[in-house]
């Protein structure tokens, strides 16, 4: 009997070895490996509760082989129920059903103390009521193949229930061969459920993933020996690929990708090829089955296609995304206007151009003059129709080297690549401008271009694109300052110079806020006795760590930036103080010139303004004579007339400051409402020469017919000054009689001439 037992143990065993090794074919079945686990223990318990249990002797052996046998027929039954609540997908908690199967334990070793028999009859039943839950949970609601396994649980209960009615101790034959062939009969039926239901798992799996690819919006291409063996519906109607072009796809990759990208496509592969884990990112154009062109980006990784590797590639089409970057881009990197190149495609390529061992090659700055008079007065229209001509004809005729682009308004850039000697460099541009010679047909009218050429070289200019821009646009201002068309090469003074310019418009506000300035005063004398007869304020700038700072600097940045208003009025407040100085020292005082920009006129309440700081100081009028140079008067002329007007008809004196260097008209002359004018230096300096004599003579006979004081400036010798005088000037400024004096200096020799008149 006993050899009976063990053989049904041994069997058991292997079943339950049979059913590990299918869980082990789909680890993810976790209730196979407690069902093989659970006959394993089985077949432990049997043989050592009923096949090799020795007779109750009270010993610590039979204790623990008692203790040992409960433990293996409660484990069993445990794992044998976990797996049945498992494979209906029912909770299985540890902490509620563990207690359960260590209380029956312990139960099972009690009764083994008291008697084998009430051991064996309590294991019995514990087993049959565990493999009716089984059927019970199996059977319910469950398919055929589900329900014969029930029943062969219900009948393996029964079979328990038998082993102690033939025998108390359970060593009788017959329930141990029935149990033995139920047990084995359940064991195949166990075995079936499993294989069934990871086959229906796995076709359901299959079935979810080809709907999935089969309605996915991304394209999914899988070649295998660089052929394509499946694409998905969404992959055909990206490349317009039909199942028969599938069926004949050995030269299809071949057509459906560009020959510049087939190699990359072929290393690609053999990377996937050679990595399981591969996941390789791509992106690039591609070709339809009817030749368009397309935009495709993907993901390539390595599979299993029918047992042998293969490359997945999962993508979109992409195209109209990317035409939207494409002409973002274009827009980012052209001009609308002209359809050239603008500014970031210009510094984007001249990085390009100035990284290490580049060859040399010049920059050409040009702006067009005067562009803002076409504008103003035929409106943008037409302006945008000549940029657009220009840039046409600049296109079309300049060489295949040169790169033309729109830095903005009517400002142009050329790149000359491979020109660096500065002769072919300046023939490059005498080329440009010669083609500006014809004129423009825009809008029904004939308009003649003329422009600025500024040229700098790489790399004797600068390094990188931003000192090559800065130096080019430098020599391109230094060309507009000159006369008609002009082309200058960059040379390293003009960023001195710019740099300067730079620092004292920027350094110009504080002074202005912090009045660093300094008026120094210039005596004017009589001719025809060389008595005092006035001063003429000119300011200095005492920049702090700097030193002092000519007007000729910084008057024209304060023009330029509009600060002029501000240091005028503080030049003219200045003024008045001093001159309320000197009333209260000396009783009365001498006019005192003073320069005044022509911008300061675009105010207009300026005249208004200064004839009632005037009257809250307590001056008169008198004392203060208004200086405006002659070119500013001409330019400005709507501005001044109204304003000196006004002061004249005041009593503030008005002076036409370097006269000589304009082109006065005499109406204009005759209608300014002045009482002075003063001839520029370069007239007087010749004297007493014959030619400049008869302009000077002249010149004042013209300012006695006007009424006009006529002051000669710059006088720096006796003879100038003898001469001045017989031809006719009235009042002497300049060195050789006084040199530009300091408020004290300037009060002294006012306390002098005070003196002197009382």
């Amino acid at each position: 009997m006993t050899a009976l037992i063990l053989t049904g143990a041994g069997l058991n065993a292997l079943l339950g070895l049979a059913l590990l090794m299918l869980w082990r074919q789909a680890p993810q079945h976790l209730y196979v490996r407690y069902w093989g686990w659970s006959w394993i223990l089985l077949s432990g318990a049997l043989a050592l509760g009923l096949g090799l249990l020795p007779e109750q002797d009270g010993s610590f052996g039979h204790k623990l082989l008692v203790g040992t046998a409960a433990a293996l027929a409660m484990g069993s039954m445990a794992l044998r129920t976990g797996g049945a609540r498992i494979y209906r997908r029912l909770s299985w908690r540890r902490q509620v059903w563990l207690p359960i199967f260590l209380l029956l334990m312990g139960s099972l070793m009690g009764l083994a103390e008291l008697d084998h028999r009430y051991a064996v009859l309590a294991a019995s039943i514990y087993l049959a009521v565990g493999a009716w839950q089984c059927a019970w949970w199996l059977g319910r609601g469950g398919n055929s193949g589900e329900r014969f396994v029930a029943m062969c649980f219900v009948t393996a209960g029964f079979a328990h229930i038998l082993t102690p009615v033939f025998d108390p101790l359970g060593r009788s034959a017959v329930p141990h061969i029935a149990g033995l062939f139920v047990q084995t009969t359940l064991s195949l039926g166990l075995m079936f459920l499993s294989v069934a239901r990871a086959h229906k798992e796995a076709r359901q799996q299959a079935e979810r993933f080809s709907q999935l690819a089969e309605h996915s919006l991304q394209g999914l291409l899988v070649v295998q020996n660089h052929k394509l063996v499946y694409g998905n519906p969404a992959a055909k109607s990206i490349y317009g690929v039909t199942d028969a072009d599938l069926a004949v796809s050995r030269n299809l990759l071949t057509r459906l990708v560009p020959p510049d990208q087939q190699e990359a496509i072929r290393e690609r592969n053999r990377l996937v090829m050679a990595d399981p884990k591969a996941r390789i990112e791509w992106e690039g154009g591609r070709m339809t089955m009817d030749g368009r062109q397309i935009y495709v980006r993907g993901l390539s990784s390595h599979i299993q296609w029918d047992g042998q590797p293969a490359e997945l590639m999962v993508m979109i089409d992409d195209s109209s995304r990317q035409r939207a970057v494409d002409a973002l881009l274009r827009q980012a990197m052209h001009d609308e206007l002209t359809d050239l190149p603008n500014r970031n495609f210009a510094v984007e390529r001249l990085r390009q151009l100035t990284r290490t061992g580049s060859a040399p090659f010049a920059l050409i700055s040009a702006d067009l003059d005067r562009f803002q008079l076409v504008n103003e007065n035929l409106g943008h229209e037409v302006g945008d129709a000549l940029l657009r001509a220009v840039a046409k004809r600049l296109s079309l005729e300049l060489p295949v080297e040169a790169t033309l682009a729109r830095l903005g308004e009517d400002q142009f850039l050329v790149l000359l690549e491979g020109v660096a000697e500065p002769q072919a460099v300046q023939s490059q541009v005498e080329l440009l401008l010669d083609l500006l010679h014809s004129p423009f047909a825009v809008e029904g009218a004939e308009l003649y271009v003329h422009m600025s050429v500024g040229v700098a070289l790489f790399p004797r200019d600068g390094l990188d694109g931003a000192n090559l821009l800065r130096a080019a646009d430098a020599a391109m201002h230094r060309a507009k300052a000159r006369a008609g068309t002009a082309f200058v090469f960059f040379e390293p003074s003009m960023k001195g110079d710019s740099r300067a310019r730079l620092e004292a418009e920027q350094a110009l506000g504080r002074a202005i806020a912090e009045q660093q300035f300094v008026l120094e005063y210039q005596p004017k004398f009589l001719s025809h006795s060389r008595k005092l007869c006035g001063f003429e304020a000119l300011v200095r700038w005492q920049r702090p760590d700097w030193g002092r700072v000519s007007p000729a600097d910084f008057v024209p940045a304060a023009e330029r930036t509009g600060q002029i208003n501000a240091l005028g009025g503080l030049i003219l407040d200045m003024a008045m103080r001093q001159l309320r100085e000197w009333q209260d020292l000396h009783g009365r005082v001498l006019s005192l010139a003073v320069n005044v920009s022509p911008l300061q006129f675009e105010d207009g309440a300026f005249a208004s303004g200064l004839l009632g700081e005037l009257k809250a100081r307590g001056l008169p009028a008198t004392c203060l004579e208004i200086e405006i140079t002659e070119t500013a008067a001409i330019a400005h002329l709507d501005q001044v007339m109204p304003q000196l007007r006004l002061l004249r008809a005041a009593g503030v004196l008005c002076a036409l400051d370097d006269f000589g260097t304009g082109q006065s008209s005499l109406t204009m002359l005759r209608n300014l409402p002045i009482s002075a004018m003063k001839l520029d230096r370069s007239m007087i300096a010749p004297l007493p020469e014959a030619g400049a004599s008869a302009v000077v003579k002249v010149t004042c006979a013209l300012g006695q017919a006007l009424s006009l004081d006529i002051v000669a400036e710059g006088v720096e010798t006796e003879e100038q000054a003898a001469a001045a005088e017989q031809l006719g000037c009235t009042q002497l400024q300049g060195y050789l009689l006084g040199r530009p004096l300091s408020a004290e200096q300037a009060g002294a020799l006012l306390a002098d001439w005070a003196g002197r008149a009382a």
